[in-house]
């Protein structure tokens, strides 16, 4: 008795199918050796299906990342400034190198302008939205504390802080951050920052933090 023939892809399936093989081949050979061969091979499609909707593997890398790349979680109101700071900075570091995490990895290790433009793709669609919520968060709490920020501080230079540190450690070679590391940029960086430049009612001192 012959095998059942699998059903054709077609659509969305096959569009999002391609694009996790995008992100299995970044992994596996890195972005310099990608080719939309590897990429038709490992989505268990023909070549063509590719090039009737990309013209070159730089415009399908770039699509899947802005498809695929997770968005940063929304921070309830009800949630501190330090557990949502470890909220946001866990989704940054998981998305650094979880499973779509080897995307920016295989781009950041390498150079050119090609690849310059897929790490933009990530700051717009990762890097720059996360920092808007820190931001997002810190004057949510600044207004429900009653403290104000000296002329001196730079809330979005501060929400930048965070992912920097993370994103550093990735590129070099770093396992990883696990939770106590996140913890330590949040507890020794970010919140004595604060600490330093705000004015807190009636010198109470840590309610910011709450």
């Amino acid at each position: 008795m012959s095998a059942p023939v699998q059903s054709r892809r077609r659509g969305e399936r096959l569009r999002r199918a391609i694009f996790e093989a995008v992100f299995d081949q970044l992994g596996k050979v890195g972005y310099a050796r990608l080719s939309m061969e590897g990429v038709a091979a490992a989505a268990e499609t023909g070549k063509a299906a590719l090039y009737r909707r990309w013209d070159s593997k730089d415009e399908l890398v770039r699509d899947a990342l802005q498809e695929l790349l997770p968005e940063p979680p929304q921070i309830a109101e009800s949630t501190g400034l330090r557990a949502g700071l470890i909220e946001l900075l866990s989704y940054f570091n998981s998305t650094l190198f979880d499973s779509k995490g080897t995307a920016f990895q295989a781009v950041a290790a390498e150079s050119g302008t090609d690849v310059a433009i897929l790490r933009e793709v990530f700051r717009s669609r990762v890097t720059l939205p996360c920092q808007e919520r820190i931001t997002e968060l810190l004057h949510r709490h600044l207004a429900a504390s009653g403290s104000t920020m000296s002329p001196q501080f730079d809330a979005e230079t501060f929400a930048a802080v965070g992912p920097a540190m993370l994103t550093y450690h990735c590129i070099n070679g770093h396992d990883k951050s696990t939770l106590g590391e996140i913890e330590s940029i949040i507890d020794k960086t970010l919140l004595p920052l604060i600490r330093d430049g705000a004015t807190q009612p009636n010198n109470d001192e840590g309610s910011i933090e709450d």
